[in-house]
């Protein structure tokens, strides 16, 4: 399948090192190069290093706020201007453990939402459509 944007960069922000090892390797079999971060913290500074074409971003890390907090930061801040258009899916195992979605209302805190939200464990048959079509805009 030939891609729509080859060697797109891709910054994958996740605490479980398991996780960023298998995204790694299922996003560089599709010709993605991949920069990995731990945690905001991190991430921050991949996001002004690397200017990522798209953000896999986990929901909770450090605390259960960490990827919505991020996600807007990254729309709204002055720190990440350049990078407000950058596509982020939240990716979270939240549905796998408890049986359904977080639901967080986003709008009642006056946070920006993420461009998509795919469940772990993530499958390349669902993830890769996803980026494609994001990184296509």
């Amino acid at each position: 399948m030939k891609k729509s944007n080859p060697r797109a960069k891709i910054l994958v922000i996740d605490d479980d090192p398991d996780f960023k090892k298998v995204i790694s390797f299922m996003l560089e079999s599709e010709s993605y190069q991949v920069v990995t971060a731990k945690n905001p913290q991190e991430a921050k500074k991949q996001l002004l290093a690397e200017k990522p074409d798209l953000i896999l971003l986990d929901i909770m890390m450090d605390s259960i706020f960490d990827g919505y907090s991020l996600c807007h930061d990254i729309k709204t801040s002055q720190e990440f201007q350049e990078l407000r258009e950058t596509p982020i899916i939240f990716v979270s195992a939240v549905k796998a453990k408890s049986g359904s979605r977080f639901s967080f209302d986003t709008n009642q805190y006056g946070l920006r939402e993420p461009d998509d939200y795919i469940d772990k464990p993530v499958q390349p048959e669902d993830l890769i459509p996803r980026i494609e079509k994001l990184l296509k805009k």
